[in-house]
């Protein structure tokens, strides 16, 4: 089957949480089907980031995103809808940023060239390209991208508060909009399927994302403990709202707390993009570092992953990453929701500054009934993530979901054809 994918963003290098999730699903898929890969993209995609995806591709489509263009379209997505745009509601905003109908009949140029079996669109934002195209195709929300739109209008200020309001508004309106122009819908979470809460939103397929078990790995994770640059790291794309936040929360109202009871301790904050917020939080007891080639340097080099996580959506990457490394994760019942691992024995769960600082601290002094438990998590973190959540676990739930379909549509072909006869 040749399956067309179409992204918004190219996706390598795996800076953020959307590449991560469609670069692993290129890659699984392509061990059973043909992939046409076309994506957007805002700036020069580097020739070794070209290479690193082409080796899961037939082809690859890149189609150059002009600056003066997107300004073009959100100012006019204020005033009336794009020319070319099904709905009879305004885009959200973060459509509107993408949508061009230049482009969307570039695009259509290369589905008719190409001929693919079916269409993978990945997030509500490429959805207007190709939701009026016959072909199978299936929608990945990915996440429930309304409800982390409206979290965020709850903790902004100022013009803010009520341009997040706007989106989360007409994001829920398109997302149940777009419900009935794909043959499949999927997400991340089965908490994100709760949320997005249009009529027969049980008939989303939940295919959750994964992680690479081979490459995050910590063959210490038994050993007795040694010595860590960092008693807490924190990782993610700094640039990324819901990181920003956490990673302000961690600093100015748990570590605090923590000071306290070991005042010289050290917290990593390391990611992509930081933000000017992120970087003036480093201090005596922060370090704030940006993108690290290996991001596993991170997670080797601190005793504790801590994530402070309370807006957003989805499942988190990095969770399940330090999870596979055997780091001890302390997180948010929200962040778990998504994840379900078991509170106590897999991850460590608290909602309040306070019920953070008690749970770290239990966790950091060195005492042989805290060693236990601290290696108790460790491996138990590393057996659930390998039990649950490799790649190729999640990949083969979206290949069934893709075969489905196309199998449900060549047999109707036949079905058709024979009563005609």
């Amino acid at each position: 089957m040749k399956i067309l994918v179409l992204t918004s963003r190219f996706p390598y290098p795996l800076e953020k949480g959307d590449k991560l999730r469609i670069f692993h699903q290129i890659r699984e898929l392509s061990r059973y089907h043909k992939i046409v890969l076309c994506s957007l993209a805002e700036k020069p995609v580097q020739d070794v980031d070209y290479q690193e995806v082409k080796q899961y591709c037939s082809k690859i489509f890149i189609i150059n995103c002009n600056t003066t263009s997107i300004v073009k379209n959100i100012i006019g997505n204020l005033f009336s809808l794009p020319k070319g745009v099904q709905s009879n509601k305004k885009m959200p905003f973060q459509v509107a940023y993408f949508f061009d109908n230049n482009i969307k009949k570039l695009i259509h140029k290369i589905i008719d060239a190409e001929k693919p079996d079916h269409i993978y669109c990945q997030l509500a934002r490429m959805a207007e390209f190709v939701r009026d195209i016959s072909i199978p195709k299936t929608l990945d929300y990915m996440d429930a991208f309304s409800v982390g739109a409206a979290r965020r209008a709850e903790s902004s200020n100022g013009l803010t508060k009520p341009f997040w309001r706007l989106e989360a508004r007409r994001m829920a309106i398109y997302e149940a909009n777009l419900a009935g122009s794909f043959d499949n819908l999927t997400v991340i979470s089965e908490q994100d399927r709760n949320l997005l809460s249009f009529e027969n939103n049980n008939k989303i397929h939940v295919v959750p994302n994964g992680v690479d078990t081979d490459f995050f790995i910590n063959d210490t994770i038994l050993s007795p403990p040694q010595y860590k640059a960092f008693q807490i790291a924190f990782v993610g794309n700094m640039g990324y709202y819901p990181n920003v936040e956490a990673a302000k929360f961690l600093v100015r109202r748990i570590l605090p707390l923590l000071k306290k009871n070991i005042p010289d301790i050290q917290i990593l904050i390391a990611g992509a993009r930081p933000t000017a917020e992120v970087k003036n939080l480093a201090a005596k007891n922060v370090t704030v570092q940006g993108w690290l080639p290996d991001i596993r340097e991170a997670y080797v080099n601190a005793q504790l992953f801590v994530a402070p996580l309370f807006h957003g959506s989805g499942q988190q990457n990095k969770i399940l990453e330090a999870m596979a490394m055997g780091l001890t994760c302390v997180t948010t019942s929200l962040v778990n929701n998504a994840i379900l691992a078991t509170p106590d024995k897999e991850i460590v769960l608290a909602d309040t500054p306070q019920e953070f600082a008690n749970k770290i601290l239990v966790l950091l002094t060195e005492t042989e009934k805290s060693s236990l438990i601290d290696k108790n998590l460790r491996k138990n973190a590393r057996l659930f993530v390998e039990k649950n959540y490799s790649w190729g676990h999640a990949a083969f739930k979206l290949k069934s979901v893709l075969e489905s379909q196309v199998g449900n549509k060549i047999a109707n072909a036949v079905d058709n054809k024979s009563s005609v006869k």
